[in-house]
C-alpha cells in the first residue's frame, strides 16, 4: 500500500463517513436508475458507458457551462472535486489547475483527444485562462495517474475538452453579456449536418477593463501604495471549427481547428526594484495559440476492428514586455521583452479490436516533436548577450489496453505504455481499473491503481539553468470509490485517493558546476491523499434541485515535511436551483476554500492564506423558444480573498445577458 495512504488515518471521521455513505446509500436504493447513462471517451480511450469506467470521472456538460455563465475554462472547472484553480489576478492573469495536489504541469489537457499546451513554458503548464468556452459539448475530467493511456504530463489526471458535433438542421446560437469592470463578452455558434457531413463552428470574445491584478482590494497593499492602483484590461478572442464527413464503407474523416488570441496588461509582484514595478501600465503580455488536427477512422470486419490515424499540430506564440525586469551580473536592471514560441507536431495510430467474450484490445503508437524558441530583448545602453533556446525533442510511444467484462457486473482493464524521449529517458507506465455494477440498486463500486510520469520540459533541459540529463518525474496513485443512484433523482459519489511522487524537478541557487545562477535538478518527493464527495439531487420534481461537492486533501513535501503550496486542505461548493415558476430558473451558489500556504513576495517566506467563502446567484428567464435573458450577481457579500498571494480577485459584480437561438 502507498505510504501516503497512511495520511488518511489522520482523518478517521472522513473514513467513517465514506464507509457509512457506501453502506447507507446501497441500503436505501430501491430501484435502478432510469435516467440515461452518461457516455465517456477519456476513461479508456474509447466511447463507452461510464458504468464500465473504474476511474474517477467528472463530466461537465454544455448546459452546465451555460448555466454558470462560464466565459473561460477556468470558470467551468471550479466545482470539480479534487481540482484546484490557481488564477493570477482575474481574466487577465495566467490560470493553472492541479488535480489531487499535483503540480499544474502534471495535468494533461486535450481538445478532442489531442494534446494541447505550450512546449516553450517553464514546465509546460497549460493556461486555462487563455481559452474561451466557445463551442464545447462537454468536458471530461479524469482523475488519478493516466500516463499509461496518454503519456507524459498525465500524472495528476486529464482534462479533455470535447467540442460539439453538428446534428440536425442548421442551429445558430448567440449569447451576449455585459457587466461590472467594463466587461463585455459574446459567443456565437453554428451547428448542423447533412446526410454525410456534420459541422460545428464557434466564435467568442471577451473584453474587460479589469482591476489591478496586483493588490486590488488587498488592504496590506493598498494601505501602503503610493498611488491608486491602475486597472489591468484584457481582450480575448477564440474561434474553432469541426467537420466530420462520413465517406461511406465504414470510413469517417474529421478535421478540427482552434485559434485563440489574448492581450492583457500585467503586474509583477516579484519585482525587486520597488512598488512601481508591481503596478504599471507598461507591462503587457500577448499570446496567440493555434491548434489543429485531421483524423481518418475506418471500421473493418463488420465493426469488429476499428482503427484511426490522427495527425496534429499546434503553435503558441507569447510576447511579454516588462519594465526593469532583466538583471545583469551586477544586478543592474533593464527594460526587456521576452519572446516564447512553442510548437508541437506529430501523428498517432490507434486500433480497437473486439475479442468477443474476451473483451476489447486497444493498442497504438505515437510520435510527437516539441519545439521551443525563446529570446530576450534588453533595452540597455550597451549591447549584451542574452541566453536563448532553440531546441526540439521527439517522443516516440507505444501503448496497449485490454478491457473485459467478467459476467454482466465486473468490468476490468489493464494497460501499459512506453514513452521514449530521443536523447533523453525511456520510461514505462501502467494502470489497472475495476468497476462492479450493482444495477439493481443503482450502485457502482470502482477502484484504480496506476503510475504516471512527466518528461522534463525543453526549458528545464536547455535554458541557462537547464540540465539536459534530467530524468522524468514519477508517481504512483490509487483510488477507490462508490457511485450511487437513488430512484433516478439522486446521484452520489465518494472517492478515497492517495498518491506518492518521486524524482520531482526542483530548482537550486548554488552547487551547480558551470551555472552560477542556479540549475534544475531531480530531488523532490511528495505525498497527497484525500477524499472527494459529490452529490446531485432532484429535491422536488419540477421545482427544486441541488448539487454539492467537497474535497479533503493532505499534501506533504517529504523532504521538508511541510504542506505543498496553494493546495487547500478543505474545499467545497453547493448550489440550489429553483424552477417552480414557468420559464424561470434561479440558482444560488456557495463556494468555500480552506486555508493554504503560499509564498510572501516581500520576504520570500511561507505565508498562510486565510480561508474564504463566496456566494453567487443567477436567474434565467425564457421569453420564447428563441430568446432568453439572464442575470448574474457574483461575490454577493463582496468577500475579500486571494487565490494566489498578492493577486486580486473581483468584488461584488453584476452581469446581464441575452441569448437567442434560431
Amino acid at each position: 500500500m502507498l505510504t501516503s495512504s497512511v495520511r488518511l488515518a489522520r482523518a478517521p471521521g472522513l473514513m467513517a463517513g465514506v464507509s457509512l455513505f457506501a453502506l447507507v446509500s446501497t441500503a436505501i436504493a430501491q430501484e435502478a436508475n432510469p435516467r440515461p447513462l452518461d457516455v465517456v471517451v477519456t476513461a479508456n480511450r474509447v466511447e463507452q458507458s461510464i458504468q464500465k469506467a473504474g476511474s474517477a470521472v467528472t463530466i461537465i456538460k454544455a448546459e452546465d457551462i451555460a448555466r454558470t455563465g462560464s466565459r473561460t475554462l477556468t470558470d467551468a472547472l471550479r466545482d470539480v472535486p479534487g481540482l484546484d484553480i490557481q488564477q493570477q489576478g482575474g481574466p487577465a492573469g495566467l490560470s493553472n489547475a492541479s488535480l489531487r495536489g499535483s503540480k499544474p504541469s502534471q495535468v494533461l489537457v486535450m481538445i478532442d483527444g489531442v494534446r494541447v499546451g505550450d512546449p516553450s513554458g517553464i514546465a509546460g503548464e497549460f493556461d486555462f485562462g487563455a481559452i474561451l468556452a466557445t463551442d464545447i459539448e462537454r468536458i471530461e475530467v479524469l482523475r488519478g495517474p493516466q500516463s499509461a493511456l496518454y503519456g507524459s504530463d498525465a500524472m495528476g489526471g486529464v482534462v479533455n475538452i470535447i467540442t460539439k458535433k453538428g446534428k440536425g438542421g442548421l442551429k445558430v446560437t448567440s449569447t451576449t453579456e455585459a457587466g461590472s469592470y467594463g466587461t463585455i463578452s459574446s459567443r456565437l455558434t453554428a451547428t448542423g449536418s447533412t446526410d454525410t457531413l456534420s459541422y460545428a463552428f464557434g466564435f467568442g470574445s471577451l473584453h474587460t477593463d479589469g482591476y489591478s491584478a496586483y493588490g486590488d482590494r488587498i488592504r496590506r497593499i493598498t494601505s501602503v501604495a503610493p498611488r491608486k492602483l491602475e486597472r489591468d484590461p484584457a481582450d480575448k478572442y477564440g474561434a474553432s471549427g469541426r467537420l466530420v464527413w462520413n465517406a461511406g464503407e465504414g470510413v469517417t474523416l474529421e478535421a478540427g481547428v482552434a485559434a485563440y488570441w489574448a492581450r492583457s496588461r500585467l503586474d509583477n509582484p516579484g519585482a525587486w526594484w520597488g512598488f512601481a514595478g508591481k503596478d504599471n501600465r507598461f507591462d503587457r503580455s500577448q499570446q496567440t495559440t493555434l491548434e489543429g488536427h485531421v483524423k481518418a477512422t475506418q471500421e473493418l470486419f463488420a465493426g469488429q476492428y476499428k482503427h484511426s490515424l490522427t495527425a496534429f499540430g499546434g503553435l503558441t506564440d507569447r510576447k511579454t514586455s516588462q519594465l526593469q525586469n532583466c538583471y545583469d551580473a551586477f544586478w543592474a536592471s533593464y527594460d526587456c521583452r521576452f519572446n516564447y514560441r512553442g510548437s508541437r507536431v506529430g501523428a498517432e495510430y490507434q486500433g480497437d479490436l473486439k475479442l468477443g467474450a474476451y473483451g476489447l484490445l486497444i493498442f497504438g503508437a505515437r510520435s510527437e516533436q516539441e519545439g521551443a524558441k525563446t529570446s530576450e530583448d534588453w533595452f540597455a545602453t550597451t549591447p549584451m548577450a542574452h541566453p536563448r533556446i532553440d531546441k526540439t525533442q521527439t517522443t516516440n510511444s507505444v501503448f496497449a489496453l485490454h478491457q473485459a467484462s467478467l459476467g454482466e457486473r465486473l468490468h476490468v482493464s489493464l494497460g501499459g505504455r512506453v514513452d521514449s524521449v530521443i536523447g533523453g529517458q525511456t520510461f514505462p507506465t501502467w494502470r489497472a481499473t475495476a468497476a462492479y455494477d450493482l444495477h439493481e440498486t443503482g450502485t457502482k463500486l470502482r477502484a484504480s491503481i496506476g503510475t504516471g510520469a512527466k518528461a522534463p520540459s525543453l526549458f528545464q533541459r536547455y535554458s541557462q539553468w537547464g540540465a539536459p540529463g534530467l530524468q522524468a518525474e514519477r508517481n504512483v496513485g490509487v483510488d477507490a470509490g462508490v457511485d450511487q443512484s437513488i430512484g433516478g433523482s439522486v446521484k452520489l459519489s465518494a472517492t478515497v485517493f492517495a498518491n506518492r511522487y518521486s524524482n520531482l524537478i526542483d530548482f537550486k541557487y548554488a552547487g551547480c558546476p558551470g551555472q552560477p545562477n542556479g540549475c534544475y535538478y531531480n530531488v523532490g518527493r511528495a505525498t497527497t491523499s484525500g477524499v472527494e464527495l459529490a452529490a446531485d439531487a432532484i429535491l422536488v420534481p419540477g421545482e427544486w434541485k441541488a448539487r454539492a461537492s467537497y474535497t479533503y486533501q493532505h499534501t506533504e513535501d517529504e523532504k521538508t515535511h511541510l504542506s505543498l503550496l496553494r493546495r487547500p486542505r478543505n474545499k467545497g461548493s453547493a448550489s440550489l436551483v429553483y424552477t417552480g415558476i414557468d420559464k424561470l430558473e434561479i440558482e444560488g451558489r456557495a463556494t468555500f476554500v480552506g486555508s493554504r500556504i503560499d509564498i510572501d513576495n516581500a520576504t520570500y517566506t511561507r505565508a498562510r492564506m486565510p480561508s474564504y467563502a463566496k456566494f453567487d446567484m443567477r436567474a434565467d428567464y425564457k421569453i420564447s423558444d428563441m430568446v432568453s435573458v439572464f442575470a448574474r450577481v457574483e461575490n454577493i457579500a463582496n468577500a475579500r480573498y486571494e487565490e494566489i498571494r498578492d493577486y486580486a480577485t473581483p468584488g461584488r459584480s453584476f452581469y446581464l445577458g441575452l441569448k437567442t437561438v434560431w
